[in-house]
C-alpha cells in the first residue's frame, strides 16, 4: 500500500475527530486541544489481509496511542504502557500477522515488543534481557535477536496463544532466517 493510500485512510479518519490537521510527504500532524502536537509517521502504520487498519499517533508529551479500525464503525484505542518521563517515545514500529498485531517502541526501559490481540483485546509483552532487539515476522514466527546479551528468541503466534523458545545463532542459519 502507497502513502498516499495510507493517508487517505487516515485522513478519512482523522475528518471524523480533528479539525485541522495537515498532510505532508510522510506524515499527518496536528494539535490537540492543549497545544500538544500529535504526528502520524508512514512507517507506524500497518494493515492486514482483512482490511483491519493500525497506526500509532505519537504525541510529544509521551501520551502515545495505537488507533485499530476493526471496520467502519469500529476504531480500538490502545495505550500500550510507555514511560519516557514526559518525552515522546521512539518508534511505534507496526506489524500484522493475521488478527494479532505486533508493535515495537523504545521507552526509557529499552526496546519494547508486544503482541496485541485483536480479537481478544489483549496485549503480551515479549521481555529479553538486554535493551534493544532486532525482530523478523516469518509468517506465525516471530524472530528477536537481542543484540546486547546475543539472545535468540522465537516466539510462535497461535489463535490461542503465544509460544517462546529460545534459540541459537544455529538454528536461525539453518533456517535462513536474516535481520533487515
Amino acid at each position: 500500500m502507497t502513502t498516499k493510500e495510507i493517508f487517505e485512510i487516515l485522513e478519512e479518519e482523522l475528518y471524523l475527530t480533528v479539525r485541522d490537521f495537515e498532510i505532508e510527504e510522510d506524515r499527518i500532524f496536528w494539535k490537540d486541544a492543549f497545544g500538544t502536537e500529535i504526528e502520524i509517521d508512514k512507517y507506524s502504520t500497518a494493515i492486514n489481509n482483512q482490511g483491519v487498519f493500525a497506526w500509532w499517533q505519537s504525541n510529544e508529551v509521551g501520551h502515545e496511542l495505537i488507533r485499530i479500525k476493526i471496520n467502519r464503525d469500529i476504531i480500538i484505542n490502545w495505550r500500550p504502557p510507555i514511560n519516557t518521563m514526559g518525552q515522546p517515545s521512539s518508534g511505534g514500529h507496526l506489524q500484522f500477522f493475521e488478527n494479532f498485531l505486533v508493535t515495537q517502541y523504545v521507552d526509557k526501559h529499552g526496546q519494547r515488543l508486544f503482541v496485541f490481540n485483536i480479537n481478544t483485546l489483549k496485549a503480551e509483552e515479549i521481555i529479553t534481557k538486554g535493551f534493544t532487539k532486532k525482530v523478523k515476522l516469518n509468517g506465525n514466527e516471530l524472530f528477536i535477536k537481542d543484540s546486547f546479551e546475543n539472545e535468540f528468541i522465537k516466539v510462535s503466534i497461535y489463535p490461542d496463544r503465544l509460544e517462546r523458545e529460545e534459540i541459537d545463532e544455529a538454528y536461525m542459519n539453518s533456517r535462513n532466517i536474516k535481520f533487515d
